[in-house]
């Protein structure tokens, strides 16, 4: 999935009023980050370097991010220790996802 395309999807999301709260499955929490910030939060994380083939759109605030793969499955993965195989799948597309977001 594209920055791009996933900048849309949090749009839609945000404008939903889901900006943070309690999600029914595991991390229990999500906060969304900001559309124009995913390059550079995506940057700062090193997710190319550390986590090739993942992007994040938010985390949990207690250290894990909640990302995405390429083929719009959504994992949750720590910031600490960082690769594909640390990944925890949460849902197995982004509209899952969202069904599982309170506000």
């Amino acid at each position: 999935m594209s920055i791009e395309e996933l900048k849309t999807i949090l749009t839609s999301w945000l404008n939903e009023g889901f900006t943070e709260g309690e999600l029914s499955v595991e991390p229990q929490w999500y906060v969304l980050w900001q559309p124009d910030e995913l390059e550079e939060v995506n940057r700062d994380y090193q997710l190319t370097e550390y986590a090739p083939g993942f992007v994040t759109f938010g985390g949990n605030g207690a250290g894990e991010l909640l990302v995405v793969n390429e083929i719009c499955e959504v994992f949750y993965m720590p910031t600490i220790g960082m690769a594909p195989d640390a990944a925890i799948k949460v849902a197995t597309s982004l509209e899952e996802f969202r069904g599982y977001m309170q506000q």
